[in-house]
């Protein structure tokens, strides 16, 4: 008879340094994961966490939730559920899934960040690239970019039958990822994000292989009314727009490739990226049905963007396309 399954907690901590993250990531691994380790039985979690933190910042005394930096001590940053080991770790088969409590703290000024912390190399990752950053498990990366953001915590449940899901949220309403996007619009203002937001929109729209008469009428009304897009003038959008829309519909496969190169004018600018993806997913799913061929180009602009398609491909669909 099998062993029962078991429910592991623990701890990490995420430390910023300037306007950086401190992050962890064993030698030839491409992910990272947070600084921390398991809490056991008996022992609390700030006392847990702050044990496995032992030595990290060298003269730096990371002992309690008031010791790093002096000034605010740890804050909580929020909590995860997510299925297995938190990390993937084939030792603990027997683990159903991981519960992570979530804190945040800042580098103490002046102090010198150690090259390595158990023996995992310690990297420090600009804060505004941490979307374009391979960092799991997804659910903690999620809590974390959205702390990086407003510095609101989160909490993430695990729902009955489901592991892990990507930074958007696939059960998330439609308000809430347009919630989302309407928190970066002072960030959103430049051309190369209208081209490549427009792009998306008609991407989306023409899926299907038509178009037809209320589909045109509700996007011109959707841009005309979002606190993103209202940056833009209606005209210009209404008439690149339509150029897409045109070309998809006359010659998809040229439509399709010209589309995809303004959605590759923000590949190098994470925040616009990601928020190209966002309001794809928003567009595909406004009816209140994301169907597979809307969820298909969205993962075409995912790969474009460079994206990780782990993260940010809709649930639905592989991580990767053969056509």
């Amino acid at each position: 008879m099998s062993p029962p399954a078991l429910i592991r907690l623990e701890a990490r901590l995420l430390v910023r340094v300037g306007d950086s993250v401190l992050l962890a990531r064993s030698p030839g691994d491409d992910w990272h994961e947070l600084p921390g380790g398991p809490v056991p039985p008996g022992e609390n979690t700030e006392r847990a966490l702050a044990r496995a933190l032992a030595g990290l910042a060298g003269g730096v005394v990371l002992g309690g939730p008031a010791a790093v930096g002096q000034s605010g001590g740890w804050r909580f940053l929020g909590a995860t559920e997510h299925a297995g080991d938190a990390l993937g770790n084939a030792a603990a088969p027997q683990v159903a899934h991981t519960l992570t409590i979530l804190f945040a703290a800042d580098w103490s000024d002046g102090a010198p960040v150690p090259p390595t912390w158990q023996g995992r190399d310690l990297v420090l990752v600009d804060a505004g690239l941490l979307v374009a950053t391979r960092l799991r498990p997804l659910p903690v990366a999620t809590a974390v970019r959205r702390w990086v953001l407003d510095e609101w915590p989160l909490w993430r449940g695990m729902a009955s039958g489901v592991g892990d899901v990507g930074r958007l949220g696939r059960r998330l309403s439609v308000a809430s990822l347009k919630a989302q996007l309407a928190a970066r619009r002072e960030e959103l203002r430049g051309n190369a994000f209208r081209d490549a937001a427009v792009a998306m929109c008609a991407l989306v729209t023409a899926a299907d292989g038509r178009v037809d008469p209320a589909e045109r009428e509700g996007l011109r009304a959707f841009v005309a009314s979002d606190p993103v897009m209202s940056h833009f003038a209606p005209d210009e959008l209404e008439a690149l727009f339509d150029a897409h829309l045109t070309r998809l519909v006359s010659d998809p496969t040229q439509g399709r490739a010209t589309a995809l190169a303004e959605i590759a004018k923000v590949r190098n600018r994470p925040a616009e990226a990601a928020a190209v993806i966002a309001l794809g997913e928003v567009i595909g799913r406004v009816d209140g049905e994301f169907v597979v061929s809307e969820q298909a180009v969205v993962l075409d602009a995912v790969n474009v963007l460079g994206l990780d398609p782990a993260e940010f491909a809709p649930a639905s669909l592989p991580a990767t396309r053969g056509d």
